[in-house]
């Protein structure tokens, strides 16, 4: 199914900008028609879309009957669009449930692990296989997060969601939704990707975000941590941040995250980033990880806003 319209740029303004093109009233009665076939959960419609000679894979966000299309500044930039100026756009939806899809994009090959789960025996960095989230598959992704618990439900969404959003507001689907995007997951050839993933005898056992630390409107917004007592450029795209850990039930705390920050550091140098912060948690690490593991990673504490919290930081 392809839409052809013109719309019209717009902005968020938040601590982060984003922007979106208004998807016309007709042309959203018509994919509202296809919704059902195409989507893979609150509405969200994966889709390809044209700008010019320009071409991405995203996902239209439902908005007030109608739909968004997310413009990222990849695009948007070149091509010199702003708030307010009309472009012409193509869309493609391609109607079909979401297991098709994922047949084109093979998972890597598997071995059987032999190590029985709920092994304790530590992972070395040699043993570990660890890539940008754009050469993993989304299965193998999912199969990290699981299907329960706190991972299962925010889907590493937690300082990425806007003014007013929750779990409870979005929901798990929505939110693996918008995961899937900025993962771009099996697309090896996408410019950008918001993370990495390790890899154990072929099997997928841990995540690690990793992204400019603007790119957080929850981190910017409501959160101290990494701002309290420091004079900081919020805006500065240059400043990257390390904002979660997950390791797949079965291979918890046998050293997949300390390996996963180590790579972080050279992922976000060899992408352009002047700095890396983490924001450890030094009671029991959680999901941020612990002081121990950003300090094995050559991270040095540059502050501490509270008894339970530190700013983590390497200069590139």
């Amino acid at each position: 199914m392809d839409q052809e319209f013109t719309g019209e740029v717009i902005e968020w303004r938040g601590p982060a900008p984003y922007y979106f093109v208004s998807v016309p009233e007709q042309e959203s009665v018509a994919l509202r028609a296809a919704a059902s076939a195409a989507s893979y959960g609150w509405g969200m419609l994966p889709i390809r879309a044209r700008i010019g000679s320009t071409e991405w894979k995203t996902s239209l966000w439902p908005k007030d009957g109608g739909y968004l299309l997310p413009l990222k500044d990849a695009v948007r930039k070149p091509k010199g669009l702003d708030a307010g100026d009309a472009v012409d756009v193509r869309l493609t939806l391609d109607a079909l449930p979401r297991k098709e899809k994922q047949q084109k994009l093979p998972p890597p090959k598997r071995v059987p692990v032999p190590r029985a789960t709920g092994s304790r025996e530590p992972v070395t960095a040699e043993q570990l296989t660890i890539v940008p989230a754009n050469q993993a598959a989304w299965e193998d992704l999912r199969a990290v997060f699981g299907t329960t618990g706190d991972t299962a439900r925010c889907w590493c969404q937690r300082f990425r969601m806007l003014p007013k959003e929750s779990w409870a507001s979005e929901g798990p689907e929505e939110l693996s939704a918008r995961l899937r995007d900025q993962t771009a997951c099996g697309d090896r050839k996408a410019r950008a990707t918001s993370g990495l993933v390790a890899y154990l005898d072929g099997e997928p056992v841990g995540w690690c975000a990793v992204a400019p630390r603007a790119d957080h409107p929850r981190l910017l917004r409501d959160c101290r941590v990494p701002w309290l007592g420091r004079n900081q450029n919020k805006a500065d795209t240059t400043v990257w941040a390390v904002t979660c850990f997950v390791t797949r039930v079965g291979y918890r705390r046998r050293e997949v995250s300390r390996a996963l920050a180590r790579a972080a550091v050279g992922f976000a140098r060899e992408r352009g980033a002047c700095a890396l912060e983490g924001y450890p948690d030094l009671v029991d690490g959680g999901s941020v990880g612990t002081l121990a593991m950003f300090a094995d990673a050559g991270f040095a504490e540059v502050s501490r806003p509270g008894k339970r919290r530190a700013v983590m930081r390497i200069d590139f």
